[in-house]
């Protein structure tokens, strides 16, 4: 069954770990910036119409090239998430 994992950018190496442990190798993850929110309601629907590009692309690609592309993926924290 298509899936798409939406996620922010800071949880997404989390999300990779429990889905690694669950046996989801290869779990297509939508990252969208972090923080979610935002006071520019422009921003907020820019972020809304690119986040459901990204799910409208995962969940109509072959799953062939999906394994391929997020077996792979990698997901660093971002810099304001890890101790300076």
């Amino acid at each position: 069954m298509p899936t798409a994992t939406v996620c922010s950018i800071a949880f997404a190496p989390l999300a990779r770990v429990v889905a690694r442990g669950l046996g989801h190798l290869s779990l297509p993850i939508a990252i969208i910036p972090h923080p979610v929110g935002d006071q520019n309601a422009e921003l907020i629907s820019r972020k809304g119409i690119d986040i459901a590009a990204e799910c409208a692309r995962i969940l109509t690609t072959p799953a062939a090239e999906l394994d391929a592309e997020f077996r792979a993926a990698k997901y660093p924290l971002p810099p304001a998430t890890v101790e300076k």
